[in-house]
This record gives structure tokens, C-alpha cells and sequence, in this order.
């Protein structure tokens, strides 16, 4: 009997398309299945997707922190168009970001875009990032990326539907003749402030987009110095978001912070190598690092600014919350133990640790408190007992009328990277007065007695080579000292963060004749190292009995008040830039700042010798502390020096049996040898 075909009626126009079949049973499964081939794939959610699919360097499953999986599922939310990330290290945010990457390729083919801070940044994470991802096993459904081959470049891979590319920002091409769907800002925070003559690379990203249907934005990185900082901004604009956990014990939701030791945060023992650490909340409850884990698990994404809500997503995370073993609470009470007390170590703890810009407390100390702070039982020119190395400084100034001087100052150095003003003078004359250098002969070759009885001399004397019309005089008069005498020179740009650099051979001119390489040029990174003074200055004197922090300065009873007030003479200021923007520099508050140059310089060349990675031993040998060793007695002496003898006895007798190396024939220079 002939099969009846299905028939379909014809149905009101509805949201929804509904067939109504009738007919052989085998028909009805056929058409299901085919009209399922034709339905949208369904596209999971980026949290879903990590937990299923992500996988690490070695292969294994990852399983996302539960603060991860909101932060996941806005970068596939339709409705989310901005995403940015405000983070510190060991938070997983990469991870997030490759995972979506794969989503991408497996579910929703686009064109994206990824930024790395420098070219080299980005080929290193195409090969230790994202060339791992391609090989996921959920990728290799859809895609395949063959070595060696045109669709995968270092920097650029294609795939059916959609490519990626992966770029520099310190590269001004980098932002041309490109349009994506998907534009990622990695680390946004180490970009070059302009890309030349054609803007900020932030925001030259985000154009890259502008005319796709469906563009998506995101950034993270780990912020640097407030006020400039671009995540910072970004974080601002966007919702804000903050991650409440609540207290195990009392159930209130509220913000893991740091802290200060007087409130909420974390609180460790001992202070200075600390074996303990714990979280104590709002309400002063103690929480043990057992109960981390599920107080995420209870947490919750809250906006601060919800009126960005759900078009710019901002977050902001730090180590505190994280479940990997470097992030533990005693691992950052042990990393903060260690940097409180060097401003410069404590703002990469800022950045890297607490995920917040670094705020630049570049104010000048007042003087008055520095001046009333001075050690009563100390005076100029008699270093410490503690002072093991003396170093000089030298900054020379021009006056009116062809005149000028040197200012000389000495600092002594010791444990614990503390520092005290020894001596300070000014030597009148001209630079180019060979008078004045031979005074200052006089006063670099002198000896201090110690407050213990020891005499030191200076190890090293720092001079500036800044000043133009006395450079060759500067370079003339080191030159003459090799090995004690170093000419320097500042850098003050902000973002420099190496104390002294490598030396660079200078020409100098002589007698009239030109010497290549005559002179070794020291550059000093003068910003970090008056910041680092300033923090150490701001230290509160101890307390009767207790003892003095690392780091502390200490300025003898005898100092002036014009010294101190030289020596906090400059303040740090932003400034707008012509080409917009903002910018910090130093500027000063009085027209005399020889101390704050010579302590500077003083301070850099300390740095240069090692002072800070010197051992108690060695600071102990300075210091002359050091016990003699003990002898061995005579027996041993005795047997030592027989197997010594024995030794060299056998050694000479083995070298004796070697054949000799015939020596190599050289021949004659004619230009060169005496029988020219």
C-alpha cells in the first residue's frame, strides 16, 4: 500500500515556527533530525566552557577559581561591549583570555585582535600562550594549525571563519590598515606613553573596532602609578565591580583588603619574618586561611558605578582571593616584611600584590620635622659605630661673574641600609681654576675617625658632570682619579627604575687634543632615589628602647637648618603635556638643592659597590667585629701540612711525566720588534 506523504499545515505567524506532521514515524525523525542540522549551535557560557575545556601547560584540566567564572561570562554576555580588568598578579586572568579564544574559534569565528606592550611581548605569548590553546582537543573539532604553514604565523593565525593577530603597541604600524571584531589590551599599563606623533596606543586600540557589528573591547593589567595609569582609568569608568565575601563566622559580606593593622585586613606574627597569617573582618572576627576557599564559593560581584552596568564591566582583584599556594596569606605577609621598608620594593607590592596604582608620595618632607628629628648624640664628622663605608659627593655650581664652587658632602653607610650626613663643605672657586681641584685633593684624601676609634677613608667619590660649561673639567679631574672618582649624571625622568646604570665611555678633550674613551659616565636614576629618601625621611623615630627601622636617616645634631632645607629642596609635580596627556617632574621649592644632589649621588654609589646585598658578615668585617679563627692545634698543623707536601709532590711528579707542547713559532712584526 503506497506510503501517504507528510502533510504541513499552514499555521498563524507566531514567534515560534511549528510544524505539525502527520504520516510514517521514520519520515517525522528524519525531518526532526534534519531541521536540527539547520538550528543554531548552542553556545555555552564562557565558565562552563573553562571548566569543561581549558587546559594547562601540561596538559591537565583547570579548574577556575570561583571568582574567575563572573568575570568569564562577561566576555561572552551580547550585551557587555567593554570589559576592563583591574589585577594583580597570580589571578588568572590569562587564562580567562585564552580560554575565550578557543570559545571564539570553536562556537562564534570573529576577527581578533590581540595587544602586547612590545613586539618581542607578543611573539613570546603567541609561542607560550596561545600556540598551546590552538591544540586544545575541543579547538582541533573546527580548527587546525599546521606548522610551517601559511595560516600559522608567529603572529597571525587564520582559521575558517575568522584570524588572530597578535601585535605590538611600542609600534606605531601596529595600529594600521587593520579592522577586527575583538580587541584585547594586554597589559595596557607597560604601552609607551605615545605612539610618536599619533597618540595613545590605548586609545589607538580601541579604534580598531569601530565599525564592526558586534565589537567587543577588554583589558587587564596590572596597574603602575596613579594618575597616569590606563587600566586605572578604565577601571573608573566601567561598573566597578568589587568581590564581597562573607565572614564564616558573623555571614557579613564585605571586601578583602590589606589593611593597615587597625581594622579590617590581613594580620600576621612575627612581624618581621612572619610563621602566621590570618584575615580578621569587619567585625573583628578571626578567619583562618581554611575558610578561603568557601567564602569565594559564597562571593558575589558587586558595582560601585551601575550605571556602567552592562555595557562597561570593570573589575577589580587582588592576590588576597586567589587559591594558588603563592597567594597565600602568609606569602603576602612575608612579601610586604620584606619591601615596607624600601618605598621602591613596596611599589612593586602595590602593583603586583594588591593590584592598585602606585600613588606618588613625592611631597617634600617639611623641613622643621626633619630639622627636630636630629640625633642629639651625633655630630658632623664623626661617622657612627655602625658606619662601615664613607663615600663623598661633589656638585658643582656656577655663580655670577665667572664664579662658582663645590659642594662636598660625605655619607656613611651600614647595616640595615641605614645612612648618616658625615661631612658637608663648600670649596669656592671656579671649575676652571686649577686651584679648586686641588683643594678638593686635599679634602677627598682625608681620614675620619669613627665614634668607636676606627679611621676610615672615603671609598668612592661621586662628582656631577650635569652642568655643560664644567663638564670637561669634571671629566678631567675623574680622570685623573681612576678607580676612586666617578663622573655621574642624572636622569630625572619618573619612570627610570635603575638606581645607576653600566658606565658608558665619554671623549674628553686634553691639553688641546682629543681623547677617545677617556672617561667612564655613571647615569644616575635620580627620581627613584629621591623618592626612596623621602619614604626613609618620613620614618618616625623610635621610641626610648626600641630599635631603629631599617633604612633610617640619620642627620647629625650639628646640621643647619639651610642643610636640611637643601636636602628636601624638590617636590614631585604633574604637569599637563602639550600633546595631552599628564606627566610628573621635579621642581624645586628653593633655588639651593646641593644636599639632595650629593645625598642622590652618594646614595647611588652605594648601590653601585653592593652595600644592600652585603652580608652581616661582611658589614661585621667593615666594622671590625669579626673574631679571628680559630687555630687547629699543633697536631693537626702538622699532619695537614704532611698530606699538603704529599700533595704537591705527587701533582709535580704527574706534571713532570707529561710531554711537553712544542711552543707555537711566531714570526717577527717588522713593525714592532727590535731588529725593526
Amino acid at each position: 500500500m503506497p506510503t501517504t506523504p507528510a502533510k504541513a499545515k499552514r499555521l498563524p505567524k507566531s514567534d515560534t515556527l511549528t510544524l505539525e506532521l502527520s504520516g510514517d514515524a521514520a519520515i517525522l525523525a528524519a525531518v526532526r533530525e534534519w531541521l536540527s542540522m539547520l538550528a543554531p549551535r548552542p553556545k555555552p557560557k564562557l565558565s562552563e566552557f573553562m571548566s569543561e575545556h581549558a587546559r594547562d601547560d601540561t596538559g591537565a584540566p583547570i579548574t577556575p577559581f570561583p571568582f574567575q567564572l563572573d568575570m568569564a561570562d562577561a566576555f561572552t554576555d551580547p550585551e557587555t561591549e567593554r570589559l576592563s580588568c583591574r589585577k594583580s598578579s597570580r589571578i588568572g586572568y590569562s587564562t580567562i583570555l585564552q580560554s575565550f579564544v578557543a570559545w571564539r574559534i570553536r562556537y562564534d569565528p570573529a576577527r581578533t585582535l590581540i595587544y602586547q606592550p612590545t613586539i618581542d611581548d607578543a611573539e613570546k605569548f603567541s609561542r607560550d600562550d596561545l600556540d598551546p590553546v590552538l591544540q586544545w582537543d575541543i579547538v582541533r573539532e573546527v580548527a587546525t594549525f599546521k606548522p610551517r604553514h601559511a595560516d600559522n604565523q608567529i603572529r597571525a593565525k587564520r582559521y575558517k571563519g575568522g584570524w588572530i593577530q597578535i601585535k605590538g603597541a611600542n609600534s606605531p604600524k601596529e595600529f594600521r590598515r587593520v579592522t577586527a571584531d575583538d580587541v584585547f589590551q594586554e597589559e595596557c599599563d607597560g604601552y609607551p606613553h605615545a605612539s610618536k606623533d599619533e597618540g595613545d596606543p590605548g586609545r589607538l586600540a580601541d579604534k580598531r573596532n569601530l565599525t564592526s557589528p558586534r565589537r567587543f573591547n577588554a583589558a587587564g593589567s596590572t596597574p603602575k602609578v596613579k594618575g597616569t595609569s590606563r587600566i586605572d582609568k578604565r577601571f573608573e569608568e566601567g561598573s566597578q565591580e568589587y568581590r564581597y565575601v562573607p565572614c564564616p563566622h558573623c555571614g557579613e559580606m564585605q571586601i578583602l583588603t590589606f589593611g593597615d593593622g587597625t581594622g579590617a585586613g590581613i594580620r600576621w606574627e612575627p612581624k618581621k619574618n612572619p610563621t602566621r597569617a590570618w584575615y580578621v573582618c569587619v567585625n573583628g572576627c578571626v578567619i583562618e586561611e581554611e575558610h578561603k576557599a568557601d567564602m569565594d564559593a559564597a562571593g558575589q560581584w558587586r558595582p560601585h558605578n551601575p550605571a556602567a552596568f552592562p555595557r562597561h564591566r570593570s573589575f577589580h582583584i587582588w592576590a588576597a582571593y586567589s587559591q594558588h599556594p603563592g597567594a597565600a596569606w602568609i606569602e603576602i605577609a612575608r612579601e610586604f616584611a620584606e619591601v615596607r621598608g624600601d618605598p621602591n620594593q613596596l611599589r612593586t607590592f602595590v602593583n603586583q600584590v594588591l593590584g592598585e596604582a602606585w600613588v606618588e608620595k613625592g611631597e617634600a618632607p617639611e623641613w622643621e620635622r626633619i630639622y627636630l628629628r636630629r640625633e642629639r648624640n651625633m655630630l658632623l664628622g664623626t661617622p657612627a659605630s655602625w658606619v662601615g663605608l664613607l663615600v663623598g659627593s661633589v656638585d658643582v655650581q656656577r655663580g655670577s661673574g665667572g664664579q662658582g664652587w663645590l659642594k662636598f658632602s660625605v655619607w656613611g653607610f651600614g647595616p640595615h641600609r641605614r645612612r648618616m650626613l658625615v661631612h658637608s663643605e663648600r670649596i669656592e672657586g671656579a671649575a676652571s681654576d686649577p686651584a679648586t681641584w686641588t683643594t678638593l685633593n686635599d679634602i677627598v684624601s682625608q681620614t675620619w675617625k669613627t665614634a668607636d676609634g676606627r679611621h676610615l677613608k672615603l671609598a668612592r667619590v661621586a662628582i656631577d658632570s650635569g652642568d655643560g660649561a664644567s663638564t670637561m673639567a669634571v671629566y678631567t679631574w675623574a680622570r685623573q682619579h681612576p678607580g676612586f672618582a666617578m663622573a655621574v649624571k642624572g636622569r630625572p625622568a619618573v619612570g627610570v627604575l635603575q638606581a645607576i646604570s653600566p658606565p658608558t665611555w665619554q671623549d674628553i678633550a686634553l691639553n688641546g687634543r682629543k681623547i677617545r674613551r677617556g672617561v667612564k659616565l655613571w647615569t644616575v636614576g635620580t627620581s627613584m632615589l629621591k623618592l626612596e629618601l623621602y619614604g626613609l625621611l618620613g620614618l618616625e623615630t623610635p621610641k626610648e628602647g626600641e630599635d631603629y627601622p631599617d633604612g633610617y636617616v640619620y642627620l647629625p645634631d650639628d646640621v643647619s637648618q639651610d642643610m636640611v632645607k637643601e636636602l628636601v629642596a624638590e617636590q614631585l609635580v604633574e604637569i599637563n603635556k602639550r600633546k595631552g596627556g599628564g606627566a610628573e617632574k621635579w621642581d624645586k621649592l628653593q633655588e639651593r638643592n646641593e644636599e639632595l644632589d650629593n645625598a642622590i649621588y652618594a646614595r647611588a654609589v652605594a648601590i653601585s659597590l653592593g652595600v644592600d646585598r652585603w652580608t652581616a658578615r661582611q658589614w661585621a668585617k667593615l666594622l671590625g667585629t669579626v673574631k679571628a679563627p680559630r687555630r687547629p692545634p699543633a697536631a693537626a698543623q702538622a699532619s695537614q701540612a704532611a698530606e699538603t707536601t704529599a700533595e704537591q709532590r705527587q701533582s709535580k711528579q704527574t706534571a713532570a711525566a707529561r710531554p711537553k707542547r712544542p711552543a707555537p713559532s711566531r714570526r717577527s712584526n717588522p713593525f714592532t720588534s727590535r731588529g725593526r
